[in-house]
């Protein structure tokens, strides 16, 4: 219960309620009413309590209870224990608790009265006074008394003693007490003690700027400083400070396990877990000198302990790189002082050592070759090694510099490497390691982007002589590297082979740590590449400087190139890329051409299983047809069944002569069983593949194999690849009269009819029974279109030789015409088309007696065939029997375009004679009223006159005409008028013929409804020759139907508002009929119309 003091409330009042709560046990309120009182009025307060017959000792052991707690159990709001010590001084004179609190207070506040206070202390502990304290209050008097000494001689050692004294009787009591009551003066209690430890043990001093300014005769033994640093521990838990005194104590005492614990501790800040942040020391700051100081000490413990060889010499490198001076001043102390510098130093050395093989182990296994695995590593090396350079009499040896460039290099530090190596390299007078400083100088130059002082380091290092197998492996790698980038393709791969004949291990070492991560890939990439290369002996990509390339090639002619070189190579690509299957295959095929044929086949054979298995497979069946086993055909099954034949290619490479040619026949053989009876498609699709094995290996040059090949593909439908494999035949055999004939039939399947008649062509100019032959084993359909095509070709071509040569041609003009007919006949005999080609040939030959021999065997001496019958007339026209001659020709109808070439055989002045009799049977038979007939003979007058035909054209419109063939009329009037020049008035003939055409033809376009057209014609003949003209209109229409178009046409032209026509028109017309009433009335209306002033336009 809280009791507060209100205002208006006297002292009695107040100890009242105090009494109230005194009789229901309510101590603590009751006392704190009871204080509130005292402090208003103590002489009646104390007045009040004194009569009490009890309770009053209950009062008093409250206060008591106040005084002696520490913050638990404390007075009421607005009372102090100041108060309470007072009021229980009040009640109780010389009350122990009092007196001490009093005590307490007064060092606190200063330590005045230090010595009275020791003084009153010793006299309550001897009991001079009182009886002796026991318990608790006499731990409270001894370090009370031991404070007070410490204030009062801060430079005695009695102070200290006291404190010991308390600590030895009850040692959890006295640091509670101390911690509670004196927390105040905890650092100066702890300094004290601090500085007499360190004066009873100097080699404990870690700071060199501590002092030690106490006497000697002050000292205390060297016994107690086990119970001081446990004294120290136990009050101050969290000082750092001391923690590391108690860490080096132990280090002094022989417990360096111990020791080393507890300087992992004060690293790691563990000391803080056991001590709250209250008691923790603040001003003991991690500086970098103070953790240096830590790790050189823990160091030295973890060595003198044994076993923590590798943790000690991370220390000792960890606190050389974090404050290098005090590092150094500590290891003098701990280890040159005591004679273990030396030690230190070799273990140092060792532990590099070590570090950097477990590098270079750690590289070599490393699964990707891109991988930077394993740098980490390094990381203590360096260290370890800079921390030797420091504490090595010299700064480190040249081999120590060397090692330590070597590392930083490796580590990615090249411009700390390039720094040391350019000193090592400049140092005069010391050639140690100098190919190795130099390579390493060209590795740090290289990373630097210079590429010149790189290659001449590395160049410097391969010329050297003597060698130095291991720099000048580094620098091959270093060169190959930098041609690489520099496009040199082929020189890099010769570099790294003599680097991996020389030394294979520290090649793929190399390759690994010092080519850049994202260089080795195209590195891996390139060396396969040229390594195939090498081994099928080609040149490659051509490099940037051919001339210095062929000079490194015959440098290296004898070793890098053979196969051996190939093998050294494919072994160290198989070193970088275990799992790769392109460096085995290519150590596999190096392995062939060595002879070492087992080898190579067990080295296919280790190759697993989840690897790409068609290169493995054919190498395997290679192999095992080298080594007899051809009727084992397992691994070219195999190979078949994965589809991917294109592997051949670089291994036939390299294959020898006779494998190849062994090969070739067995899958050949093997294609053509696959083949026999009546083969599936899978059948055909396995002899495909077995034959595209034979082509490779025979190098594309197996024509029978392509041949077989070519007619499956057209089997399963594959026409164009079928092309392809007969072009490929061709392209070697322009002759292979086979492939011609399968490249032409497959067009024909293509349905391509000019390639396919080429291809039959080419080839029956070479073999025409072979090619007959093939034709008639095609099906029916097939052979007809074959034939057909052959024929339009040979027509075609014929007309276009008449068209250009005259008759009698050449032969060699005519031979493709003579072989295709020879072939359509021994085709089929039976078909009168290609008896009438060879007919037609002979006679373009000039062969006419042949020609009129073969027709009358085959069609007799009357053909009942018209188109046979012309080819008699052809042959009568050359027997100049020309009557005859027209009269078989007409019988064509006019659309036959067999007639233009019938007459094309004929020679030219004959053919004007056969125009001439066929005109002149036309007029016989028209005479008669036979114009139909009339019209076959005029049709062969105008193909046969050529460009002498006008009159034929006008005798031939004619004959339309009478035929009501108006348009066709029409047609050939439009050539009979385009034929005319321009009118020559001069020649009276000639206008006056050029007017009657133009009278016919505008008859015709009347007849065909085409009036205006018609009155054209008509307009221009009244103008050219108008007598001529009138006597055409009146034996053709009449005037009258003349003279009604051009009335009908003026008033279309007038409804047109087209004067000038119209009157133009109405004056032809009335030229025509002067008599036609209309035509007048309309002129006279025009002119009345051109009269008015209102006329308008």
């Amino acid at each position: 219960m809280t009791a507060l003091v209100r205002p208006g409330v006297d002292v009695s009042q107040l100890c009242k309620d105090g009494d109230k709560l005194l009789a229901v046990g309510e101590l603590g309120g009751a006392t704190s009413l009871y204080m509130s009182a005292f402090r208003t009025h103590a002489a009646s307060t104390v007045t009040h309590l004194r009569k009490l017959n009890s309770g009053l000792s209950g009062v008093i052991s409250t206060l008591e209870a106040w005084l002696d707690s520490c913050g638990e159990n404390q007075p009421a709001e607005g009372l102090n224990k100041g108060l309470a010590a007072v009021f229980l001084s009040t009640l109780c004179p010389n009350n122990l608790s009092a007196t001490i609190f009093k005590m307490e207070s007064l060092l606190q506040s200063g330590g005045h009265g230090c010595e009275e206070i020791f003084a009153r202390c010793t006299a309550l502990l001897e009991g001079k006074r009182h009886p002796h304290p026991q318990g608790v209050t006499h731990m409270v008097l001894e370090v009370t008394r031991a404070l007070a000494c410490l204030i009062s001689e801060p430079h005695s050692i009695i102070g200290l003693k006291l404190y010991l004294k308390a600590y030895r009787t009850n040692k959890s009591e006295t640091a509670t007490l101390v911690n509670s009551r004196q927390a105040q003066h905890l650092p100066k209690i702890v300094k004290a003690f601090k500085d007499q430890l360190l004066l009873i043990r100097p080699s404990l001093v870690f700071d060199s700027e501590c002092t030690l300014t106490t006497k000697e005769a002050e000292r205390l033994d060297v016994e107690t400083s086990a119970t001081i640093i446990g004294f120290l521990l136990a009050i101050s838990p969290g000082s750092a400070e001391v923690q590391e005194l108690h860490a080096a104590d132990l280090f002094l005492s022989g417990r360096f396990w111990d020791s080393a614990q507890a300087y992992s501790a004060l690293l790691h800040g563990g000391y803080c877990q056991k001590a709250s942040a209250s008691l923790t020391d603040k001003s003991f700051e991690d500086t970098p000198q103070k953790t240096a100081r830590l790790l050189t000490c823990r160091a030295a413990a973890r060595l003198s302990a044994g076993g923590r060889t590798a943790e000690a010499c991370g220390d000792l490198g960890e606190a050389f790189e974090i404050h290098a001076a005090t590092a150094q001043i500590h290891f003098q102390k701990l280890f040159t002082d005591h004679g273990t510098g030396l030690a230190a130093r070799k273990q140092l050395r060792q532990q590099a050592e070590q570090g950097l093989s477990a590098y270079r182990e750690r590289v070599l296994i490393r699964p990707d070759l891109r991988s930077t695995e394993g740098l980490e590593l390094l990381d203590p090396v360096i260290t370890q090694l800079q921390t030797l350079c420091y504490l090595e009499p010299d700064g480190g040896g040249r081999e120590l510099r060397v090692r330590l460039a070597e590392c930083l290099l490796l580590r990615g530090e090249h411009k700390e490497a390039l720094s040391i190596c350019s000193q090592l390299a400049a140092a005069q007078g010391q050639q140690s390691y100098q190919n190795t400083v130099q390579v390493l100088r060209g590795y740090a130059r290289l990373l630097s982007d210079d590429a010149k002082g790189a290659s001449e380091d590395f160049q410097a290092v391969i010329v050297h002589n003597p060698p130095h197998p291991s720099s000048c492996v580094r620098a091959l790698c270093g060169r190959g590297l930098l041609r690489m980038m520099a496009g040199l393709n082929y020189l890099t791969a010769l570099d790294f082979v003599t680097a991996s004949m020389l030394q294979a291990q520290e090649t793929a070492l190399t390759v690994r740590c010092l080519v850049p991560w994202n260089y080795r890939g195209l590195l891996f990439t390139v060396l396969l590449e040229q390594g195939r290369v090498m081994l099928e002996g080609t040149r490659g990509h051509k490099s940037k400087t051919a001339s210095s390339e062929d000079s490194e090639k015959k440098k290296d002619k004898d070793t890098s190139r053979t196969p051996a070189g190939v093998q050294s190579l494919a072994a160290l690509l198989m070193e970088l890329q275990p799992g790769a299957d392109g460096s085995q295959i290519l150590a596999a095929d190096a392995l062939y051409q060595l002879g070492r044929v087992e080898e190579a086949y067990r080295l296919l054979l280790s190759i697993g299983p989840t690897s790409p298995r068609a290169p493995i497979l054919a190498r395997l069946a290679l192999l095992q047809l080298n080594r007899g086993f051809l009727y084992d055909t397992n691994q070219l099954k195999k190979l078949i069944q994965c589809g991917n034949t294109s592997c051949l290619r670089p291994l036939l490479a390299v294959a020898q002569q006779k494998d190849r040619a062994l090969l070739e026949r067995h899958c050949h053989a093997a294609a053509q069983r696959n083949l026999e009876g009546s083969p599936g498609e899978g059948d055909v699709r396995e002899a495909v593949a077995y034959l595209s094995i034979a082509i490779i290996a025979s190098g594309g040059v197996a024509a029978e194999s392509l041949l077989e090949r070519a007619r499956c593909y057209a089997r399963l439908g594959q026409r164009k690849t079928a092309i392809f494999d007969f072009s490929a035949i061709l392209k070697e055999h322009p002759k292979h009269v086979q492939a011609l004939c399968g490249r032409g039939f497959t067009y024909l399947m293509l349905n391509q009819e000019k390639e396919c008649t080429c291809d039959i062509l080419a080839a029956l100019q070479i073999n025409i029974d072979m090619v007959t032959k093939d034709i008639l084993s095609l099906k029916d359909k097939a052979q007809k279109l074959v034939c057909d095509w052959l024929h339009q070709f040979c027509r075609t071509n014929l007309s276009d030789i008449l068209l250009a040569n005259t008759v009698s041609c050449h032969e060699e003009q005519l031979s493709n015409a003579f072989v295709i007919g020879k072939a359509l006949m021994g085709t089929d005999c039976r078909d009168p088309r290609w008896h009438l080609l060879h007919v037609d040939t002979l006679i373009a030959k000039g062969e006419v007696k042949a020609a009129s021999a073969h027709l009358f065997r085959v069609f007799g001496q009357e053909p009942r065939d018209v188109v046979a019958q012309a080819r008699v007339g052809v042959v009568e026209a050359w027997q100049q029997n020309y009557s005859s001659a027209a009269r078989r020709l007409s019988k064509l109808t006019e659309k036959d375009s067999i007639l233009l070439f019938l007459l094309a055989l004929i020679p030219i002045n004959q053919r004007k004679r056969i125009a001439q009799a066929a005109a002149q049977e036309a007029s016989s038979v028209s005479s008669g009223g036979q114009w139909e007939h009339a019209l076959t003979f005029l049709n062969v007058a105008v193909q046969a006159a050529g460009n002498h035909r006008l009159q034929y054209l006008r005798q031939r419109a004619a004959c339309l005409a009478q035929l009501g063939l108006h348009e066709r009329a029409i047609a050939d009037l439009d050539r009979v008028v385009q034929k005319h020049d321009a009118p020559d008035r001069s020649c009276p003939d000639d206008c006056q013929v050029w007017a009657e055409d133009l009278c016919r033809r505008g008859r015709s376009m009347v007849l065909c409804s085409r009036e205006r057209a018609a009155l054209e014609d008509f307009s221009r003949a009244l103008e050219l020759h108008r007598t001529q003209a009138m006597r055409c209109v009146e034996a053709g229409l009449g005037r009258v139907r003349v003279a009604q178009c051009f009335l009908e046409g003026a008033l279309q032209h007038y409804a047109e508002q087209q004067r000038n026509e119209a009157w133009t028109m109405i004056e032809f017309g009335l030229v025509v009929d002067n008599e036609n009433t209309e035509l007048r009335r309309l002129r006279a209306k025009l002119k009345r119309k051109a009269a008015s002033p209102c006329n308008v336009n």
